[in-house]
């Protein structure tokens, strides 16, 4: 029985250095993932590529089962609340953990001049008391964008 004790007192050990190791390497704004846009200029219309970096999020026990994308405005430019971008199912064997994916922004009543953020929400599963997998959300904001073209 001892030898099992043991065992198990290392396995929990090498889990928290496993944990605390990857809270070193990856801060608490990392923990749902980070978010790129490219271009960060936008009009209308146009088409642009979203890039997720999911390491962290892995990592930190995180993983995603979907991901939800929006554009949403900042401060002042509220555009009526977030606009989806896209939704997607992580497909958790893509090695590196990255989501890429090209889409296009809509046409909206975006205010001229304003701030725009591209957001990202990370629903996960987690156990809930009686072990039953319970999806959750984290978000993580993006870049900010400028949208021209308007008239």
């Amino acid at each position: 029985m001892r030898v099992d004790l043991n065992f198990l007192s290392f396995a929990g050990i090498a889990g928290l250095a496993t944990t605390a190791s990857a809270q070193a390497v990856c801060p608490d704004a990392s923990r749902f993932g980070n978010v790129a846009v490219s271009p960060t200029t936008l009009a209308p219309g146009q088409t642009f590529t979203i890039t997720a970096n999911l390491t962290c999020a892995i990592q930190l026990g995180n993983t995603p089962t979907f991901l939800d994308y929006y554009i949403d405005g900042v401060s002042t430019a509220n555009i009526g609340g977030p606009v989806l971008l896209a939704r997607r199912t992580y497909d958790n064997s893509t090695s590196p953990p990255i989501d890429q994916f090209t889409t296009t922004l809509p046409e909206w009543f975006y205010i001229a001049n304003a701030a725009y953020g591209v957001e990202m929400q990370n629903s996960f599963a987690r156990p809930g008391p009686t072990g039953e997998s319970v999806i959750t959300v984290g978000g993580i904001d993006g870049p900010a964008i400028t949208i021209t073209g308007l008239n």
